[in-house]
């Protein structure tokens, strides 16, 4: 496969488009620093889901042995603390700006295309830095850093013999009072937005599926959703190329590096697109 064919087809596909959707994978966020949870060496490989990944396991470890996870929380909050969107995160924003790209749909948590400036995010996953309410559902968004930086300090304070409160770390409903957890998607739970990401699938014209592993459903389906409605679809993933069969143009590299270069080539195409 020659990749530099591979990027001027994609630059070409996105030139012509007016209502492309990016599908994005953890991949994406590995390149800000953020480990994924299902690859090799990921969280699930050094923590058991059942623990960690639901609700009620995370309550329960917490009560029964909470200096456990205490090492695992840290981690987390430094990786989040020291991301930033990177530059497949700006590029996705860049098409947005030059109206070819309207919707990202993110399997990801970290905020992260939001703050590198796209608008419309579908977080299927939730979003780590948006609270709800335990009680009555209140939802109320945070900033990242100051998020991490709280519970940071907080975790840092509590002594060896104070871990069994550290349930007492967690913000509070300015509305009931009672604990509020990150709104994001555990296991068991349903995902979120799902019809209107796949609403907007359906009226792209170009899907672009970046830095996903194309086995984490129903996301997974977004391509083929997609591609049924007649839109072309442009895969960038360093691994594989989970869409082989529908896929119309396939970058093998990681998408920090391909989407800059895909962007720049689509504004050589528009420069030399006389106006009409």
């Amino acid at each position: 496969m020659h990749i530099e064919r591979e990027i001027q087809k994609a630059a070409e596909i996105l030139a012509d488009a007016g209502n492309a959707v990016a599908s994005c994978g953890a991949g994406i966020s590995a390149e800000s620093g953020i480990a994924t949870f299902r690859d090799v060496g990921g969280v699930w490989d050094r923590m058991n889901p059942a623990e960690v990944g639901t609700t009620q396991g995370l309550i329960d470890t917490l009560n029964r042995d909470a200096g456990k996870l205490v090492p695992f929380f840290l981690e987390l909050l430094g990786a989040f603390e020291q991301a930033h969107p990177n530059p497949a995160h700006k590029a996705l924003a860049e098409l947005e700006n030059m109206g070819i790209l309207q919707t990202v749909v993110t399997q990801n948590i970290d905020n992260l295309h939001l703050e590198a400036g796209n608008t419309d995010v579908i977080e299927v996953h939730g979003n780590g830095f948006r609270l709800a309410c335990i009680s009555c559902s209140y939802t109320e968004s945070r900033d990242r850093r100051e998020l991490v930086s709280e519970i940071r300090v907080a975790i840092e304070c509590l002594s060896e013999h104070s871990l069994n409160t550290i349930m007492t770390i967690m913000p509070t409903c300015s509305r009931c009072g009672a604990l509020m957890r990150p709104d994001v998607v555990m296991f068991g739970e349903m995902v979120k937005d799902i019809p209107r990401a796949f609403e907007a699938a359906r009226k792209s014209d170009v899907m672009l599926a970046i830095g996903t592993s194309g086995v984490v459903y129903p996301a997974a389906y977004l391509p083929f959703e997609a591609k049924e409605a007649g839109a072309r679809v442009i895969v960038v993933n360093p691994n594989e190329n989970p869409f082989s069969q529908i896929s119309d143009a396939y970058i093998p590299m990681n998408a920090g590096e391909a989407m800059p270069r895909i962007v720049e080539t689509v504004k050589g195409l528009k420069q030399k697109t006389p106006v009409s």
